[in-house]
């Protein structure tokens, strides 16, 4: 197999994000920016190694909701010794005009987006981000990966803060709410207390009025 397709086709951890929501829910989504720095590692500057045309595009009107889709064609080229690869097709779409609760709305990314969502299309052709697609990166280890970013991003005192205004609400005081939280996990101190913690302690004092009428 081409060496290229093999320096192409592994995603690293920090390009990829679990989709939480839609049909592809539960799937993996692969940064575009590491497609595009993957793309010039191998083969050069974009423009120099590679580059893309669009070639075609198309809005389609949804009849059933009003809505209007964006869809595009783009050729992609890889550069092999001193000669350019035959067109590499890609396909892509998404909304130019939407609708929500509030009405009809325009998408003024929705030309970017659908382009890149073409050549993502395209650049699986010759691997890129292959071993996703083929589900042999170990999604165990992204899922880990994913809990340990929110870990990271996690912030206790706010998180605690948003308890106690809804604490306030339900008729508990601070005190009720450290005292509670010392029961429930022998812990005082809010920099000690993790993620599913907290979120334990809000569903109780969520519930607190509920139990206490």
């Amino acid at each position: 197999m081409d060496s290229r397709y093999n320096a192409v086709k592994t995603v690293p951890q920090s390009a990829l994000k679990v989709i939480d929501f839609g049909k592809l829910k539960g799937k993996y989504d692969i940064s575009p920016q590491w497609r595009w720095e993957i793309l010039t590692e191998v083969y050069g500057m974009c423009g120099v190694g590679w580059y893309f045309d669009v070639v075609d595009t198309e809005q389609v009107l949804v009849e059933a909701t009003g809505e209007t889709m964006l869809y595009v064609k783009v050729n992609l080229y890889i550069k092999d010794g001193d000669e350019w690869s035959k067109p590499i097709p890609g396909y892509g779409g998404d909304f130019l005009i939407y609708k929500d609760k509030n009405g009809y709305h325009g998408n003024d990314e929705a030309f970017k987006m659908a382009v890149t969502d073409a050549l993502g299309t395209a650049a699986k052709m010759i691997g890129v981000g292959a071993d996703v697609y083929r589900g042999l990166q170990d999604t165990k280890i992204n899922a880990a990966a994913e809990k340990e970013k929110k870990e990271k991003d996690f912030d206790p005192h706010n998180a605690y803060a948003i308890i106690l205004k809804m604490a306030k609400e339900h008729g508990l005081s601070e005190e009720q709410v450290a005292h509670q939280l010392t029961e429930m996990f022998g812990v005082g101190v809010i920099d000690n207390i993790t993620r599913n913690q907290m979120s334990k302690l809000y569903d109780w004092v969520k519930g607190y009025e509920v139990d206490n009428k």
